[in-house]
């Protein structure tokens, strides 16, 4: 039961309160079960007072400095709890739902079984929070920061944990279905162990299900975000120009040589847009990393596009003298026919390009190449032009694999100049083939062509 003298001096208001804790610090005011439903208490300082299982639903406790206390039972209900110091308090099995806690401060605050089903937590820092057990069932979690908190067996089901910051959680068998995880930041320090899982959404109001269809499999849950710990998504909305992304990621890799960085994958998504994933070292800062890969593919970009509107303006300067000597359109075409554009020129036209898509697909409306009128090479001059591409990617990347250099290939290789190297193909006998440098890649890329779909 609380204290009488003290719930008192309480009601007498914030003044005569504040002035009698400051008076005798040592005293640990005794409001235990007392009923402060409804009350304003925002401008009472509440640090270490005993409020188990005191009624402080719907309470106004705004900004308030509950520091290291006791607040263990307590019926928080719909209390507002906005920018309040809870640091250090324990709020064993206290009900805290529909509460708002936005912007609190939860420091090693101490919620085991606490019930915040449908709470909101938004920016709320909980560094160190216990909250073992806890109810956090469609509780927001908006740009909050969770670094070394427990949360093993807690009910996280439906709940909003977007832009959060989990480093070095615990949520060992903790219930996350339905729950929204989108773009929250983890580490390899971070613990999913036994974690229950049916299915999560990667973007907020139940978009982009995972997974797609059915549900986790025992342990599908933990394995997947495990293993996308130490890993960063590149994201080009507008396509990718692959000259630019390969010299700049051969920057980014001498930048941080330390970090062991590679690329894990390349995803192409609708709408010629790419994602291309690079593995890094754990405990690595992947928001430095993905930010330097970023300024440096754009800084590539600027240099090449340059490099083509030089190009353009030469070849344009080139054909107007041309013109001034002869009208006769044949002699144009063998022109332009005889002295072909560096192969990188092509990239320009046939692909989108970073966050100048917009540019180049003006320039293909304007520029045109008839490839297919130009006649089949032999099958000599075709391995030459694949040499001439594949010495381009082997300048900003040593190591290219085959695949690496097949994938290069079908993005520099426009369709409408793919015709000439399969007449090559076909002109020539199998022996002559194998004979010729980079003869077994040109066969590999001209099957590839020609199988369905491709």
């Amino acid at each position: 039961m609380a204290n009488s003298e003290h719930l008192e001096r309480l009601q007498q208001g914030a003044e005569v309160w504040n002035r009698w804790r400051e008076k005798d610090p040592g005293i640990i005011p005794d409001l235990s079960e007392a009923n402060l439903s409804g009350f304003n208490l925002s401008k009472f300082f509440l640090s270490r007072v005993n409020l188990s299982r005191a009624n402080l639903s719907r309470a106004n406790l705004y900004d308030v400095d509950l520091s290291k206390s006791i607040l263990s039972h307590a019926d928080l209900s719909q209390a507002s709890l906005s920018e309040a110091d809870l640091s250090e308090a324990n709020l064993y099995r206290a009900d805290l739902s529909r509460a708002s806690l936005d912007l609190a401060n939860l420091y090693q605050t101490r919620f085991p079984e606490a019930n915040l089903y449908q709470a909101n937590l938004h920016r709320a820092f909980l560094t160190r929070a216990f909250m073992v057990g806890a109810n956090m069932n469609k509780a927001i979690l908006i740009g909050s920061t969770l670094v070394e908190v427990n949360l093993s067996r807690t009910s996280l089901a439906e709940t909003i944990l977007r832009h959060t910051h989990v480093l070095g959680a615990n949520f060992e068998r903790a219930i996350f279905t339905g729950a929204c995880i989108e773009d929250w930041n983890i580490n390899g320090a971070t613990n999913f162990e036994g974690a229950i899982c049916d299915y999560i959404y990667l973007k907020i109001h139940q978009q982009e299900r995972r997974p797609r269809e059915g549900n986790f499999k025992p342990g599908e849950f933990a394995a997947l975000f495990q293993q996308a710990v130490d890993t960063i998504d590149l994201i080009f909305k507008d396509g990718i120009d692959w000259q630019a992304f390969f010299q700049s990621f051969q920057d980014l890799r001498r930048q941080y040589a330390d970090q062991d960085l590679s690329i894990q994958a390349i995803e192409k998504k609708r709408g010629g847009a790419f994602i291309v994933r690079l593995e890094v070292a754990e405990g690595a800062d992947k928001s430095a990393i993905e930010s330097s890969a970023k300024e440096l593919y754009e800084t590539k970009l600027a240099l090449i596009e340059q490099r083509y509107r030089d190009v353009l303006q030469a070849k344009e300067g080139e054909i107007i003298a041309y013109k001034e000597q002869s009208t006769n359109l044949m002699k144009i075409t063998e022109l332009l026919g005889s002295k072909l554009m560096p192969p990188e020129i092509n990239q320009t036209f046939n692909a989108p390009v970073g966050n100048v898509a917009g540019t180049n697909q003006g320039r293909q409306q304007t520029v045109q190449h008839n490839y297919a009128a130009a006649e089949t090479p032999s099958l000599a001059e075709a391995a030459a032009e694949i040499q001439t591409l594949l010495k381009q990617l082997e300048a900003s990347n040593p190591t290219a694999t085959e695949a690496d250099q097949t994938a290069f290939l079908n993005i520099m290789i426009p369709p409408t100049k793919r015709e000439r190297f399969i007449g090559a193909l076909k002109a020539a006998g199998g022996a002559a083939i194998e004979e010729v440098p980079y003869g077994a890649v040109l066969k590999a890329l001209v099957e590839g062509w020609q199988k369905p779909g491709e």
